[in-house]
């Protein structure tokens, strides 16, 4: 499958009914069950977009997290996508999320193809729902992260996400309290909470669709 087939197939893929909510929840750690946490957004939640960054490399599809730095926050020292809450001046959540990954690893570029959008995401812990942009670039993008808003960039092969030996589960500190966590391990990184629930409902839908990650 050639790039225009690829980003073809995704993009009508990604306009069909999506797999949701209840899938994304299959990824979902303990604190949100236990605390019957609400799944969609207050009329006083704010909104927020990512980018889910795919492009080649060695004719295998890759994507970008981020880490951000540790701070006094609900998201201190997470991995995550790039991206951040909508500002005023932005038209919409997709301008958003180009802006944000423009600011945050310096992708700022034309050839950047947005697919289409997953299922919104509410994160009740910071009262923002979540909009997950997919998004195909051609070619391995230059990266110039914003060290302010960004410690570490993590390249992972999309696929290495298939491999369920990386789903684990195990009690963690968050917050002060204790959680049942369920997470992607990537090369040691726990990649968890809205960041997972967002990669998981994308495999699916991958799979769903059978898109091959390899090119």
């Amino acid at each position: 499958m050639n790039q225009e087939q690829f980003t073809g197939k995704l993009k009508a893929s990604l306009a069909k009914p999506l797999p949701g909510t209840d899938i994304q929840w299959e990824m979902a750690s303990s604190d949100r069950m236990m605390k019957n946490f609400p799944r969609h957004k207050r009329n006083d939640s704010k909104l927020a977009a990512i980018i889910i960054l795919l492009y080649p490399v060695n004719d295998k599809l890759h994507t970008i997290f981020i880490q951000r730095p540790v701070y006094e926050g609900v998201h201190s020292g997470q991995i995550s996508f790039p991206g951040g809450k909508m500002e005023r001046s932005d038209r919409n959540l997709e301008k958003t999320a180009l802006r944000e990954t423009c600011e945050e690893i310096g992708l700022c570029d034309e050839k950047l193809n947005i697919l289409g959008v997953l299922t919104p995401l509410y994160i009740p812990v910071s009262n923002i729902e979540v909009s997950p942009f997919v998004a195909y670039h051609p070619e391995r993008p230059s990266i110039n992260h914003n060290s302010n808003e960004v410690v570490n960039i993590i390249e992972a092969p999309l696929k290495y996400f298939m491999n369920e030996d990386i789903v684990k589960e195990e009690y963690m500190t968050v917050r002060k309290e204790q959680i049942n966590m369920k997470y992607y391990d990537y090369q040691g990184y726990v990649i968890w909470g809205a960041t997972a629930m967002i990669i998981h409902e994308l495999l699916v839908l991958l799979e769903r669709e059978g898109i091959d990650l390899e090119k």
